[in-house]
């Protein structure tokens, strides 16, 4: 079954490499500012909890349609319309005025992001083959943690300057020009995908989730993701208890999204020589190890941060690693289904990290920030145990 890779790979990883560095931008530049919209629009922790949480309901739930539309009307007008409704998503953010309000802009902002990153991830395994998949993954990889410290910083910094409103139509204006350029990419599904039943894409997908490597890469993705949304969630309320203001808030982050970053990017090279297992097994283990020693840190900017790090390996190098082994498993088996099938892991991935903030805000209102990060770790080590548990074919 042959794949279309003759589509000037280059050019369109750096488009995707774009739209992926604005769309995380856009999204991480909310975790700082939670506080202060928190304080506007009088939305207790909780219910802040489902505003961050209905953006990763939407990402999920809306993952399969728009998968499968990919696999049948291909992978461009997905891409272009997910990134256009992102962007109204962050305009009608930006005019919130109550908690429902905010919670509708955010589910507009996680459908537009649904249909962009089932897409994305899809259109890497239509345009490289197995040695080349993971260092591609890899580049993706960096754009969304440049995105984070991008995101987190101007959050953190512009919220405090002008105000939390502004930023999100600022936002809101940058990704709707990006969705402009997107025009200039090319078309990368399969040509057969015309003649290809939904349902029938459905049936062929569900059958490969029955397979022990799919379906605990699935459940290592969402366990990671739960834990890491979830930490990034309590952290800002945790500094914000200990006096630290928002900007330096904001900064905590950059170490995390830094490490996060730059370890897919090697992660995912590395993966192509070595194999997958191996470093999921170690960047699983070592964030469960910091989100562990999390809950006796001192309450110090700079330990926090640092060790905060970390945790960040349990977010970009897995979701690169996890997914690149689910792309090699379907272009094995039927690369017709490759957006159907990614969608179908999206989903789950992503239900885990709507899940994240809302079991955090609920521990965190009931517990405190220790015993939320503690529940949070424990989510780890079971990813950590199922990617010892993983039987990678590698050839």
């Amino acid at each position: 079954m042959k794949i279309l890779s003759g589509k000037h790979p280059s050019r369109q990883i750096t488009l995707l490499f774009l739209g992926t560095f604005c769309v995380f931008l856009a999204l991480l530049s909310f975790i700082p500012l939670l506080p202060p919209i928190s304080a506007e629009l009088n939305i207790s922790r909780s219910n802040l909890g489902w505003v961050a949480g209905i953006f990763m309901i939407c990402m999920a739930f809306f993952q399969i349609p728009f998968g499968m539309m990919s696999d049948r009307l291909g992978r461009k007008p997905m891409i272009i319309g997910g990134i256009f409704i992102f962007s109204s998503g962050l305009f009608v953010t930006s005019f919130a005025y109550s908690f429902l309000t905010l919670l509708g802009a955010r589910a507009i902002s996680g459908i537009g992001a649904a249909i962009f990153f089932s897409t994305s991830f899809t259109m890497i395994g239509d345009l490289y083959e197995l040695k080349e998949r993971g260092k591609a993954m890899g580049v993706i990889a960096i754009a969304v943690g440049l995105g984070t410290i991008s995101g987190y910083i101007a959050g953190g910094t512009l919220g405090e300057e002008y105000g939390w409103r502004l930023v999100f139509k600022t936002l809101s204006l940058i990704v709707f020009l990006v969705c402009a350029i997107f025009f200039l990419l090319e078309e990368t599904a399969p040509e057969y995908r015309e003649g290809t039943h939904f349902l029938k894409l459905m049936t062929l997908s569900i059958n490969l989730f029955k397979t022990r490597t799919i379906l605990f890469v699935t459940f290592i993705a969402m366990f990671c993701n739960m834990a890491s949304i979830g930490a990034t969630y309590v952290l800002p309320f945790f500094a914000q208890d200990q006096g630290i203001s928002t900007s330096t808030t904001g900064l905590l982050f950059v170490p995390f999204a830094a490490v996060s970053s730059i370890s897919a990017s090697g992660c995912g090279k590395c993966s192509d020589t070595i194999g997958r297992k191996k470093p999921l097994v170690a960047v699983t283990f070592v964030a469960a190890v910091a989100l562990l020693l999390f809950c006796r840190m001192p309450v110090d900017p700079l330990a926090i941060a640092l060790n905060f790090a970390l945790v960040g390996l349990c977010f970009s190098p897995v979701v690169t690693l996890t997914s690149t082994i689910l792309v090699d498993e379907v272009v094995r088996t039927d690369a017709s289904i490759l957006g159907t099938t990614m969608s179908t892991f999206n989903m789950i991935r992503w239900l885990g990290a709507a899940l994240g903030p809302v079991i955090a805000g609920v521990m965190l209102d009931q517990y405190g920030a220790r015993a939320s990060l503690l529940v949070l770790a424990l989510l780890v080590t079971a990813a950590f145990v199922l990617a010892v548990g993983l039987r990678e074919k590698w050839e």
